[in-house]
C-alpha cells in the first residue's frame, strides 16, 4: 500500500486523487491540506482516516495539525501529490524531493519559479518529479516510446471559451464567463489562464523545463474537444499523438499507479489529419497574454517568478471585478517592463520576489484602473 499526502486536498485536482484512492485499497492518506474549505477538509480526514492536516483556517480535527513542510518530509509518506495555487507548496516540494520522495505537481508556479532548485535536488537525491497537466504528462509518456528523429513537439490547447470572440466582445466578458471552461472543469484562476492562454504559455514553458526542448521547438495546436493533449512530429513527417477524453483522473491515476492508463492511447496522424474540426491552427498573435507569457518566460530567472506573480495578481484582480478581462495583460506586461532583474540565490529570494511582484501587481491597478 503506498502512503499519499495531497497539498491542496479540495481543489479540483486533490478531489479527484481523493476520488481514485477510494476506488481501490492500494493507498493509504497520510496527510491533507486547504486553503479555507474547512467544512470539506474534515470531511476528507474524517472519511480516509488521515493522520496529519493543515489548514490556513482555524479549524479542529481528530487529526494532528503541522506544517506542509512536515507533511512533505513524512518518513512514511511514499509520493505527495502538488495541487495547491501560487507559490505556497514551492519550499515543501523541494523539501520532499530532498527526501527521496516521489512528487506529482499540478502547480506550474512552483515548477517555474523553483525550477532549478528542484532540478538540483533531483540530481542529489533520489527523489522524482512527476507532472500531472495532461499536456506534459502526455508528452513525458510519448517520449517514453519514442525511437525516430523528433522534428518538434505539440501540445494542445481548446483556445478556451472566448476562442470565437473578437477583441471587442472580450472587454465585457465577466469573472462567471471566464471560470466556465468549455471542456475542462478547473478552479477559478487556472480558468481564467486557460481562457487568456497564458495558461498555454505555462506549459510550453514547462515542458522547456521538463523535458530540455527549447521553446522554438514547442508548438501549440487548438484542439476544441481536448480529446488530444500531445504530439510528437519526427523528421519524416509522421506524427504520434496521446488520445483520451479530457479527464484529469487518467493522468493522475498514471501518478499514482506508475502505469499508463488503459483509457489513454498513443495513435498515428498524419499531417492532412490535424485539420477542421478536430484541429485548428494557433495563431499567438490572438493572445497577447500567451505571447507575453512566453517571451519573459524564455528570459527565466527572476523574470518568470515576476510573469507568475504578477498573472497571480492580476487574474485576482479581475475575479474581484476590479479590472477587465483585457486588462490582464495590459497590466502583466506593464509590471515586467519595469522589472529589474535580480540575483535568485535561496528560495526565500523567490518568495520575497514572488510577494513583492503581487504587491507591486496591485498598487499599479489601484492607480491605474480604479
Amino acid at each position: 500500500m503506498k502512503n499519499i499526502s495531497i497539498l491542496g486536498s479540495t481543489g479540483s485536482i486533490g478531489t479527484q486523487t481523493l476520488e481514485i484512492c477510494k476506488e481501490t485499497n492500494e493507498y493509504n492518506i497520510l496527510g491533507l491540506t486547504c486553503n479555507k474549505n474547512t467544512k470539506l477538509l474534515n470531511k476528507q480526514i474524517n472519511f480516509f482516516d488521515a493522520s496529519y492536516f493543515h489548514s490556513n483556517k482555524a479549524m479542529e480535527s481528530k487529526a494532528k495539525n503541522i506544517s506542509p513542510k512536515d507533511i512533505a518530509i513524512d518518513k512514511n509518506m511514499n509520493m505527495l501529490v502538488v495541487a495547491t495555487e501560487g507559490l505556497s507548496s514551492l519550499e515543501p516540494t523541494i523539501n520532499a524531493l530532498n527526501n527521496s520522495k516521489i512528487v506529482g505537481v499540478a502547480n506550474k508556479e512552483t515548477l517555474l519559479c523553483g525550477y532549478e532548485f528542484i532540478l538540483n535536488s533531483i540530481n542529489k537525491n533520489k527523489g522524482k518529479l512527476i507532472p500531472l497537466d495532461s499536456e506534459p504528462a502526455s508528452l513525458k509518456n510519448l517520449l517514453a516510446i519514442n525511437n525516430k528523429k523528433i522534428k518538434k513537439l505539440i501540445i494542445t490547447a481548446s483556445g478556451g471559451p472566448f476562442r470565437n470572440k473578437n477583441i471587442n466582445e472580450l472587454s465585457q466578458i465577466s469573472p462567471k464567463e471566464a471560470i466556465n471552461h468549455p471542456t475542462w472543469k478547473m478552479g477559478e484562476k487556472i480558468s481564467v489562464d486557460s481562457a487568456t492562454l497564458m495558461n498555454k504559455a505555462f506549459e510550453v514553458l514547462e515542458c522547456s523545463l521538463l523535458f530540455n526542448y527549447p521553446t522554438e521547438k514547442i508548438d501549440v495546436i487548438i484542439n476544441p474537444k481536448s480529446d488530444i493533449h500531445a504530439l510528437i512530429e519526427y523528421e519524416d513527417n509522421s506524427i504520434i499523438a496521446s488520445h483520451y477524453p479530457p479527464d484529469m483522473k487518467i493522468p493522475i491515476s498514471e501518478f499514482l499507479s506508475g502505469n499508463i492508463s488503459s483509457k489513454a492511447q498513443h495513435i498515428r496522424l498524419s499531417q492532412k489529419d490535424l485539420k477542421k474540426p478536430d484541429f485548428e491552427k494557433f495563431d499567438p498573435q490572438k493572445y497577447p497574454a500567451y505571447e507575453i507569457g512566453l517571451f519573459y518566460g524564455n528570459k527565466r530567472g527572476s523574470w518568470i517568478i515576476a510573469l507568475c506573480a504578477s498573472d497571480q495578481a492580476a487574474v485576482d484582480l479581475f475575479l474581484q471585478k476590479k479590472i477587465k478581462f483585457t486588462d490582464i495583460p495590459k497590466l502583466i506586461e506593464y509590471i515586467l517592463q519595469k522589472h529589474i532583474e535580480s540575483e535568485i540565490l535561496t528560495i526565500n529570494d523567490i518568495y520575497k520576489l514572488y510577494n513583492s511582484t503581487i504587491n507591486q501587481t496591485h498598487k499599479v491597478a489601484e492607480a491605474k484602473w480604479k
